[in-house]
Order: C-alpha cells, then structure tokens, then sequence
C-alpha cells in the first residue's frame, strides 16, 4: 500500500441545466442516488482541483483525521469529507487514519465545480492508496453522492469523471448512468474567466419555484443545443442565464464587456458571481484586457478546454 496518493480532477462550468432529482430535502446517505442528477451543457477546464491522500493505520475505527486546503486546515470541506467518508464506509477497511491537502486551482464557490473536483479527486486518491477494486465509475459515485447531498451540485461529476472538452448531459444519473454527447471545440478556442464573489447554491437547488424555472428553461437550452455545435451551446447559455434571472448588474457588465471586446460569446456560470467566455485565440488578449482594467476588478483566468481525471503520484 503507497503512504500517499496524489491525484487531479478537472474543475467544469455549467452554462444551463436542469434538476432531476428526488426531494433534497429527504436525501441521506444511504440514499440511492443513482438516478439523481442534472441535464446541461457545459465546459471542462484545463485546471482543478489537487489532492493528496495520506493513510495511516494505527487500530481502532477508521476516520478522516485532517483535511486542508491551499494549506488552511479550517476550510469548509463538507463535501470531501462525505465523498471520503462514504468510501470508507463501502470499504470496510478498520483502523484506517486518512489525512487530506488539496490544492484548488479554480475559484471556489463561483460556478467552477470546485466541489465536485475536489471531491472526485479526493475518492480517486484514497481508492488507489487503499488499493479498492472499484471501478472509475463506482469510485466516482461517492464524489457524485457527496455532491447532492452537500448541495454543491447535482451532475459534474458525472461528467468529469471521464469525459473532456465541451459537451451536454441528455441523460440524467451518477457517473455510468448519465449520458453525455460530445461538442467539437475547434482549435485555437479557449475560455477566459472573471470570477467576483461566492454564491450559496443550496436554496437554489431546493426552491420550488426555481427548479421549476430552471427546468422549463434548461429544456429549452438543451433543444437549441441540440446540433452540437460550439455556438449553439454557447448561445443556449446565454439565453438560458438571460431569462433565469440571477445575473447582478455586475455580472451583465462582465458579459457586455467580453462580447464587445470578441468573445464567441459570454454567460453567467451557473451557479456563481462570476462570467465565462469563449474565445478564439486571436480576441484572448483582448477579452482578458477588458476584464482586468474594469472598475470592477474581477478575478480572471484563462483555461484550455481540459481532459478527464488523472494521477500525479
């Protein structure tokens, strides 16, 4: 057994969706979450999410003992925690100690997925450290789980537990149960970032009301998404976070900003304070000078369309 596992998943943005699931409310878990998740399209990004699995066996019960993040051991990492803990309890491993550093290299809480990578990441590294026979998809059903319960998110993982680039979920479900149809992303096609503040996501995904927007709008993204094409999933966004109405002032400028400086085009990260353009490569500089000199002062990133999970170590 290695004394330490380090691997790397995927941060993803959602830019329209729907809510298939049971009632949250109800949830716990020994919930079968299987058939719980969302539709949506969305983009993998080249950064994530970083965890290192240290295991320790000293007797007595198993237990995650430290989790900290960009070295703060005080950081909330519900999500983590459930997905680790969850996998241990399959285990049956005894007398197991866990330690977890992870390094997030996305903005967190601003529609990056942030949870689910680290979270994915995190099952991925204590699999192979407890050398567990499950597959990818079993392993990853723990971080999907965490992620619905914790309330940080209902389908990422479920596609970046393999998948890469650009796509849509037209099948809802955990990882090997959903489905997910691919979108070409030309070359040369990158996607810059401007992130403001954190967003609490967990009175979104619990509305009524909401979900029922969300719904009957994401249905209609989905449709116009329907040929696969890069611009059409991108313009699905658009429409979808236009009529959704969760866009601040702040947030509409950032949009304006990226599409009249080149960008392909530019929506609101859902769920998150925070804006996402697709650009060509020729308009990069320019989107991303037109963020950093607002008033505004956004955070920005620029990414490369990314690949599926991996290990570093």
């Amino acid at each position: 057994m290695p004394p330490s596992v380090e691997a790397y998943a995927p941060a993803a943005i959602s830019n329209f969706f729907t809510i298939t699931d049971a009632p949250l409310g109800k949830l716990t878990r020994g919930s079968d979450l299987h058939s719980v998740g969302a539709l949506g399209g969305g983009f993998m990004l080249s950064k994530g999410v970083r965890s290192r699995v240290a295991c320790g066996f000293a007797g007595g019960r198993t237990e995650v003992r430290t989790i900290s993040v960009d070295g703060d051991p005080g950081y909330d990492t519900k999500t983590t925690r459930t997905a680790a803990e969850m996998l241990l309890d399959a285990s049956g491993i005894e007398g197991c100690r866990i330690d977890i550093s992870q390094t997030m290299e996305v903005p967190v809480g601003q529609g990056f997925g942030a949870s689910a990578a680290a979270a994915l990441s995190t099952v991925n590294a204590l699999s192979r450290a407890l050398e567990l026979r499950m597959s990818v998809a079993e392993v990853a059903y723990f971080a999907h789980a965490a992620d619905i319960l914790c309330r940080t998110g209902l389908g990422t993982v479920s596609v970046t537990y393999k998948y890469g680039g650009a796509g849509v979920i037209v099948k809802a479900g955990a990882p090997g149960v959903a489905k997910v149809k691919k979108v070409r992303v030309p070359e040369g096609v990158k996607i810059v970032t401007a992130s403001l503040a954190p967003y609490t996501k967990s009175g979104l995904l619990s509305s009524s009301g909401m979900k029922a927007r969300v719904n009957r709008l994401g249905r209609d993204a989905l449709a116009s998404s329907g040929d696969l094409k890069l611009e059409s999933l991108v313009r699905a966004g658009e429409v979808f976070a236009a009529r959704l109405g969760l866009e601040s002032e702040d947030v509409s400028r950032l949009i304006r900003l990226a599409k009249s400086a080149g960008a392909i085009g530019a929506s609101q990260n859902m769920v998150g304070h925070a804006v996402h353009a697709v650009v060509r490569q020729e308009n990069e500089g320019e989107v991303v000078r037109a963020f950093q000199s607002d008033r505004l002062s956004p955070e920005v990133g620029t990414y490369e369309f990314g690949t599926g999970p991996r290990f570093l170590s």
